[in-house]
């Protein structure tokens, strides 16, 4: 087990999360993603300051998030019921509820999430 840093030394914490298995091919629409993304950022506490979302051919899309306490994104793969999301928060709010709250909008699927204290002390990491 990797040891976390204290939350006085530490500047932020970065969430990696891989959300593969999703069931409803619905749940990679733009619009839903955005709305829901967006929601579940809202709900774990951020200040959502700006959002850039580009759709690609012949399906995927990307939303970019710029948030008070840092940045959040997601990328979709729909062919393979696939998404990644990198939640990076710095002061009192934890990028782990934005995992959870997204992945529940979704359905059934499956959730594997990687934590990282970033910005420690070497002699805290």
């Amino acid at each position: 087990m990797i040891p976390q840093a204290s939350a006085a030394s530490r500047l932020g914490v970065h969430v990696l999360a891989d959300v593969t298995d999703v069931a409803d091919p619905a749940c990679f629409d733009p619009a839903f993603l955005v709305d829901a993304f967006l929601g579940a950022l809202r709900e774990a506490g951020t200040t959502v300051r700006r959002t850039l979302v580009e759709e690609f051919t012949p399906h995927g899309t990307s939303v970019m998030v710029v948030l008070a306490e840092s940045h959040a994104s997601l990328h979709t793969w729909p062919e393979r019921r696939t998404m990644l999301i990198d939640a990076f928060t710095c002061g009192p709010v934890s990028p782990e509820p934005v995992v959870e709250r997204f992945a529940a909008k979704l359905g059934p699927c499956r959730v594997e999430v990687t934590r990282v204290d970033r910005g420690a002390p070497a002699g805290d990491r």
